[in-house]
């Protein structure tokens, strides 16, 4: 903010003249209830002394507030704090120029007649009507940003201390003025009293207002930063709040928008993270390691799991046959139905290797194992489909993509692999291996889609599973028994 300059809008000027106005009004009727000096002047030599003061008044504060306002040093004011300064300044003028004009034009009345008349522009003016002008000026001139490291020029306790001695003593000592001249002057009539008790009334008035206004605008501040945490509650990482005045609201809200962004940053991060490892994983490691700040450990956990292993047939000849930019596209095309179907069935993509898929199911959570092996299995099923389309989409270029699915399930580890510089989470172990080869058993003569027995057990009671024979997989010494679906 320091080195900004604001101007204050001509309109918000030219508005300040109503309270030139008013105080020129309430000055006329209360020096003659003040001031038995001031009560004998004529009402015409008593009007134009004021409009005289109250001109002077308006010019000297349209120049100030004309000004270009720029705040500076280390801990700015703000704009409205500036301007509010200046105008309290004018009103302090104004007072001055009362009294010398009046000592100029009246030597023979009491220098306590002087400072009677004055009182009206200082109190009244710079006082309570300076108060609801530094509300307007809140209004038309732009908030600093606040710096949550930086100690605050302007705190809302001393604001409050500011407009309640302002709205106590003015009231007070404009009754306290006026009750002297009526129980000491006038000895206390009937009809004094009552001048006295309307101008109390008045002043009191005017105090209630500017308190009440204040009130309001802490209110709705205090609606907004209510608002705002409601908002990022709710999701919405853009509040954007901001409150009329840099005092604690303003840190408040401040807090709230570097909370919200550091929200949405972190849900960026989730959201780009999970395009590169499955969402669930990329959850997982905010929430465990960048969360809270911790390094990422190395290692992993026992935990059974299904294994989906898919990889095209003949890929070579065609990578062979198609120009690089072509075969990306015919690629991600096909990606893009593999995991839609994977992800239907709530898998997670372990890893892409060339043109294989490898995906895992009931590594999140605490199902049981028929419920993770159905899903595979029903994912394997969509893939079959979703390969059929995709294969009529491209026959009008004479392509057609051919895949081999194995599923196999068992304990695996699943965890992070690599250094704590460059980590890649996955699954490995036995079973795993099995699934790749299982996999690559499933070409003719046999069906495109193989599990294994631990798998048939699973998912035999909810659909219809048929033996396709005996495999020799690398690794095991026994004959596997492999089955298919229809």
């Amino acid at each position: 903010m320091a080195g900004a300059s604001y101007r204050l809008p001509l309109r918000t000027q030219l508005a300040l003249l109503l309270g030139t106005l008013l105080v020129a009004l309430f000055t006329f009727y209360y020096s003659r209830l003040v001031c038995v000096a001031i009560c004998a002047l004529p009402s015409s030599q008593l009007s134009r002394n004021i409009a005289l003061i109250s001109i002077g008044h308006f010019t000297l504060r349209f120049v100030l507030l004309s000004r270009p306002i720029t705040p500076s040093g280390t801990q700015p004011r703000s704009p409205a704090r500036i301007a509010y300064l200046r105008s309290v300044m004018s009103w302090l003028f104004a007072g001055g120029i009362a009294i010398l004009l009046h000592i100029v034009l009246y030597p023979e009345f009491p220098l306590g007649s002087h400072l009677k008349f004055a009182l009206g522009f200082w109190v009244l003016g710079g006082g309570i009507v300076g108060q609801l002008e530094y509300l307007l000026f809140e209004q038309a001139l732009p908030l600093p940003t606040a710096d949550l490291g930086a100690p605050l020029r302007e705190r809302m306790r001393w604001r409050l201390v500011e407009g309640y001695v302002v709205f106590t003593v003015a009231p007070a000592l404009v009754l306290l003025l006026t009750l002297i001249r009526v129980v000491g002057e006038l000895h206390g009539e009937r009809r004094h009293v009552l001048e006295a008790a309307m101008l109390s009334v008045v002043f009191t008035g005017a105090a209630l207002l500017a308190a009440l206004l204040f009130g309001r605008s802490l209110r709705k501040d205090s609606e907004q930063l209510l608002l705002a945490v409601q908002q990022v509650g709710q999701g919405n990482f853009q509040p954007a709040v901001m409150t009329s005045r840099p005092d604690e609201l303003s840190l408040v809200a401040s807090g709230i928008n570097d909370m919200a962004n550091g929200l949405l940053l972190r849900e960026r991060i989730r959201d780009a993270f999970g395009r590169f490892v499955s969402p669930q994983v990329a959850s997982d490691f905010i929430e465990k390691f960048a969360k809270s700040g911790r390094t990422a450990e190395l290692g992993g956990q026992r935990k059974w799991a299904v294994i989906l292993f898919s990889d095209l047939r003949d890929f070579t000849p065609l990578s062979e046959s198609l120009p690089p930019e072509k075969l990306i596209e015919v690629l991600n095309g096909y990606f893009a139905e593999m995991v839609a179907a994977i992800h239907e069935q709530h898998g997670m993509i372990d890893k892409f290797i060339g043109d294989a898929v490898l995906a895992v199911f009931g590594l999140v959570g605490q199902e049981d194992r028929a419920e993770p092996a159905l899903r595979a299995v029903h994912a394997a099923q969509q893939m079959q489909k979703r390969l059929a389309d995709y294969n009529t989409r491209l026959a009008a270029q004479g392509i057609t993509l051919r895949a081999g699915i194995g599923i196999h399930a068992g304990e695996v580890i699943a965890g992070y692999l690599g250094t704590v510089d460059r980590l890649e989470f996955t699954v490995i172990g036995h079973h795993v291996n099995l699934a790749a080869r299982l996999e690559g058993q499933a070409r003719e003569p046999r069906p495109s889609l193989l599990i294994s027995d631990a798998v048939a057990q699973q998912v035999a009671h909810a659909m219809s599973v048929e033996p396709a024979g005996e495999v020799m997989l690398k690794g095991i010494s026994a004959p596997m028994k492999v089955f298919t679906t229809k």
